[in-house]
């Protein structure tokens, strides 16, 4: 494990700071975009189940298993000059959004709880910094009422991210090893999770989601082609 953790902080210290047939799904490993188009998904970091209308994509159902709460990013064509309209559902709770995409970019919309005790929904631009030998890993603060959020390594290891805003994203790419990490924001802190089974040329994502405590899973990115 010592081997591990200073591999790992040694990768981190040179790093670089549901749909059915109608979609073709796979892994991100040269995340281009078509010409014209973006990639586009929805993230639920509410407490319950939600319903998505989105007018450039088909209806989703979003869960709260970590694998169900985040969409693969999927193309929207066309999106200069184009406004996408979004509704949402979680129980008797509703939200609606208008959103603009440039072309070319990559957009995490995250469903998330307003002050006002209904719905709304955030876009994340995520970076498009892509390293074919290295895996890349984002890390997404989630949580509305969080204004500085971080991981570390575990038990007493460095920082892989730190002071990340509140419904905000940062992302580095990092070598393929494995290590126990912990999402913090402030004296708050999730339980110790695995990051394993990182590939070369592979793109991953780190959410902290509120909860009693803060909640932090992982996924693997993924991209899929929606043909309407």
């Amino acid at each position: 494990m010592r081997r591990a953790l200073l591999a790992l902080a040694a990768a981190f210290a040179t790093s670089l700071g549901g749909m059915g047939a109608a979609l073709a799904q796979g892994q991100v490993y040269d995340p281009v975009p078509p010409r014209g188009s973006a990639y586009v998904r929805l993230v639920n970091v509410l407490p319950g189940e939600v319903m998505a209308r989105p007018d450039f994509l088909p209806q989703q159902r979003l869960g709260t298993a970590p694998a169900q709460r985040v969409m693969a990013f999927t193309t929207v064509e066309n999106v200069a000059n184009r406004q996408l309209r979004l509704e949402f559902q979680e129980g008797q709770r509703r939200g609606q959004a208008t959103l603009r995409v440039e072309p070319g970019s990559f957009v995490t919309v995250l469903l998330h709880a307003a002050p006002n005790g209904g719905l709304a929904a955030t876009p994340v631009v995520d970076a498009a910094d892509f390293n074919r030998a290295r895996a890349r890993l984002a890390f997404y603060n989630a949580m509305p009422d969080c204004p500085a959020g971080g991981l570390a390594i575990q038990p007493s290891g460095p920082a892989v991210f730190e002071a990340v805003p509140s419904l905000a994203t940062r992302a580095r790419s990092v070598n393929p090893v494995a290590a126990q990490i912990r999402a913090t924001c402030g004296d708050r802190a999730s339980a110790p999770f695995a990051l394993d089974g990182l590939e070369a040329g592979g793109m991953y994502s780190i959410w902290m989601i509120s909860g009693a405590q803060p909640q932090a899973f992982m996924t693997r990115d993924t991209t899929a082609v929606w043909r309407p």
